[in-house]
Parts: C-alpha cells; sequence; structure tokens
C-alpha cells in the first residue's frame, strides 16, 4: 500500500498544478514533469483499475492486462501523432511538430517510466504468489517507453540536422575565406564574424536551447544538447568538403573552394572556433570538446603558426647568467676534486701498477702467482696457490736497504714504458697491512 500510496501523492500534485498552469506538472521521487492531460489521465485510470484490484482481490489477475492495454495504448497514439506527424491531420490541426512537441512528449514518458515501479508494486501485493508471473508484461512495457523516449531524443538531431543539410549547407557555395580574411569583419565583443552558414548553424541551436531549457529538466537538456553537439561537430566538416567536391550537373566547377592563402586558412579555422565557443557558452549544457577545427586543419593541410600555440607550450629561454658567491665556488671545487678522487681511483682498480719495493724479476715471478693474466677474453682475476709465498717475498723486499730500493725502481721506469705515479697513501697502506 505504501507504493500505491506515492503514486496517489504523484498524481495528486500534478493536478494541483493543472489548476493554474497551462501545462500541469507532476512530481515523481523528487523530479518535476511538465505533462499534457492525457498523460494525467491515463494516471488516474490506471489508479482506479488498482483500487479496483485492491478492493476484488479476485480480479487482480485480470486488472494487470487492463493496466497493459492502457500503457501500450498510450505509447502507441503518443508515436503515432508526433513521431508520426498524425496530428497534423487529426483533429489537432497542427501545422507542424516541433521541439516544444516532442519536449512534452519525452517528459510524459520520463513520468510514465518512473512510476511504473510503483504500478508494479501495488499490483504484485494484490496477486498470489503463483501469478507473479503475468507482471512480466509490465517489464516489456517499461522497455518499449525508454526504446519510444530514445527516438524522440535523437528527434532533436533530426531536426537540426534538417535545418543544416537542407537549409544552410546551400549558403557554402557562396563563401570566400580569403576575402573575408582581408575585409577583416568582427563581431560585437572582439569576436570574429561568422560566415552566413556557420553563423545560421548558431542562431537555430540557441533557439533549440531556448525551447527546450524552459521544457526540460537539467538531465535531459544535458543529453539532448550533447547529442546536438556531436552531429554538428561532424557535419560541418563533412559538408564543407562535400561542398569542394561537388559539381554542377553540366560539368560546371563546384562553387566552392577551400582556401588558398594561409590568412585565408586561418580565417576559417577562427570562424568555427568562435562558433564552437558560443556553443559551449549555452546554459545548463555540458562543454563539448570540437574536433572540427582540428579536422579542417588537417584537410587544408595547415599548421597553426607557433605564436597561437605558445600560451599552451612555452618555448625553452636561456636563463640569464648568476654570479656566484664565494661559497658556491667552494662548493664547485670540492665536488670537482671528489669526482676527480672517483675516477682517479676507478683507474687504479683497472690497471697494474708495478710494485716500487721489488725488482722487475720479483714483478715477473709475482704476477704468475697473484697479478692479472690478459687472454683473448679479457683480463681475468688469479689467486696466489700459496699465501704464505707472497707474504715471504713481500718481507724480503722490506729488508733491502732505501738506496737498493731507489736504484731498482729507476732501473723498472727505464725498461718499461710510463705508467701512471702510483699513489703513495695508497702504497703505504698496502705495506702496513702485509706486516
Amino acid at each position: 500500500m505504501s507504493s500505491r500510496g506515492r503514486l496517489m501523492r504523484s498524481s495528486s500534485i500534478g493536478e494541483g498544478h493543472s489548476n493554474t498552469a497551462k501545462s500541469p506538472e507532476a512530481e515523481v521521487e523528487g523530479i518535476r514533469y511538465k505533462v499534457v492531460w492525457s498523460c494525467l489521465l491515463l494516471v488516474e485510470m490506471i489508479m482506479t483499475n488498482i483500487e479496483a484490484a485492491a478492493c476484488f482481490q479476485n480480479l487482480a489477475s485480470m486488472v494487470v492486462g487492463k493496466v497493459s492495454e492502457l500503457l501500450r495504448l498510450f505509447n502507441s497514439r503518443a508515436t503515432q501523432l508526433v513521431l508520426g506527424a498524425g496530428a497534423i491531420h487529426s483533429a489537432a490541426r497542427l501545422k507542424s511538430i516541433n521541439a516544444k512537441h516532442l519536449s512534452l512528449v519525452t517528459q510524459c514518458l520520463g513520468m510514465t517510466i518512473a512510476i511504473l515501479p510503483h504500478i508494479r508494486a501495488s499490483l504484485s501485493q494484490q496477486l498470489p504468489p503463483k501469478q507473479h508471473t503475468l507482471l512480466n508484461d509490465l517489464d516489456k512495457i517499461k522497455k518499449e517507453y525508454a526504446d519510444h523516449n530514445e527516438k524522440v531524443l535523437n528527434k532533436f538531431v533530426t531536426i537540426i540536422g534538417g535545418i543544416v543539410e537542407h537549409g544552410l549547407a546551400k549558403h557554402i557555395a557562396g563563401t570566400d575565406f580569403d576575402a573575408r580574411a582581408k575585409q577583416g569583419s568582427k563581431a560585437p565583443g572582439d569576436s570574429v564574424a561568422c560566415c552566413v552558414f556557420l553563423e545560421g548553424v548558431l542562431t537555430n541551436t540557441r533557439k533549440m536551447h531556448q525551447v527546450l531549457s524552459a521544457l526540460l529538466p537539467p538531465e535531459h537538456l544535458q543529453d539532448v544538447f550533447s547529442r546536438i553537439f556531436a552531429f554538428i561537430d561532424q557535419k560541418i566538416p563533412s559538408l564543407m568538403i562535400a561542398a569542394t567536391e561537388k559539381s554542377g550537373s553540366n560539368g560546371q566547377p563546384a562553387g566552392f573552394s577551400f582556401p588558398g592563402t594561409n590568412d585565408g586558412k586561418q580565417r576559417l579555422l577562427d570562424e568555427v572556433a568562435s562558433m564552437t565557443k558560443h556553443l559551449n557558452a549555452l546554459d545548463g549544457v555540458f562543454p563539448w570538446e570540437f574536433s572540427a577545427v582540428s579536422v579542417l586543419a588537417k584537410t587544408l593541410e595547415y599548421e597553426i603558426p607557433i605564436a597561437c600555440t605558445n600560451a599552451s607550450v612555452p618555448l625553452p629561454t636561456k636563463e640569464p647568467a648568476v654570479d656566484s658567491s664565494p661559497e658556491d665556488e667552494s662548493k664547485e671545487q670540492v665536488n670537482d676534486e671528489k669526482e676527480r678522487d672517483a675516477t682517479e681511483e676507478s683507474n687504479n682498480d683497472a690497471t697494474v701498477v708495478p710494485s716500487t719495493e721489488t725488482s722487475t724479476e720479483q714483478a715477473e715471478s709475482t704476477s704468475a702467482d697473484g697479478a692479472l693474466e690478459t687472454s683473448d677474453e679479457g683480463p681475468t682475476a688469479t689467486t696466489p696457490e700459496d699465501p704464505k709465498e707472497s707474504t715471504v717475498v713481500a718481507e724480503s723486499a722490506d729488508d733491502s736497504p732505501p738506496e737498493k730500493k731507489s736504484s731498482q725502481l729507476e732501473d723498472t721506469i727505464e725498461d718499461k714504458e710510463p705508467v701512471q705515479e702510483p699513489d703513495v697513501s695508497s702504497y703505504e697502506t698496502q705495506t702496513d697491512s702485509t706486516h
């Protein structure tokens, strides 16, 4: 019964608004819908059938069928009168089906879709569990209403498409963007004045927005104009390209050609960009990422000047020289010394320095024990077989007098090519470790 109570309150709200407004409003779950009288009559008839099922539960299964018939009848008749343009030939005598009629249809469909779960819950309380499968028909009806609503939303795009393709596309042929670039005409507000074709697209889209913003809720408004913007974004470049390829019936050349000068190409891109900027400025719509400018630039084989891209991608600039203080210079010297010491250590590890304490013969004998041997595969390290022999050699080298050591060092330097001067500090550390 709680679901039925919510449904009755939403219906009563619609009836309350109908006394003061030409288009009554109904509120379902916090969302207000601007509907027509026939939609409120549908809700009233459904409520009458649900009340009959509550009073006479033996009639509940029959009531489910009657409610389904009412919902399908309303959906089919709405399709015939609006999408099928039957209202033009009916008693209503409408001259045309415009955006206002479509917006009222989508509002009625949206409200009916919103109350369908409550109708289903109310009927399920009157049916025995074995007959709950009868309610599956209401699920199918909900899908039919959703499909109908989708067609109505696409119809808005069809209206704009008909205006653009059949009413405005013919003005492309008389547009010369090279001449417009020389004129340099601008619209109020220092914006680029668009050509007749682009200005017509912008004007008709604004009129559509003015009508729909007063009838559709924000969610539906954003949905509709996202579809319209997607159509415009794709259609403008394709119509311009088709205008250049189109020829007359007698083989005459096309009346439109893309600009040949850079100023004319830039003018074309500026006008398209100005139009898209004004479209995104409409109230209550999602800003659309238009790709028409990039598509036309690629078609024109035109690169945007660097001056236009400096705002987004700044060019690298040379930093001015700054006088360094004495502290900074001392820090740089310390860093240079550290780097120099690191390179010297790496060189000492990679090269073999002859010992200053042993003779040439001793150096040759020790190379067979613990030096680096060179082979075809590269330098390989070998370990001495007896560590005691290296200790004895070191001790015998220490017993020799200093004069003999210096003479041996001179003979070694004269016999061999000049090598890197050994580090004294590292040499002292090695002799201390051997002792």
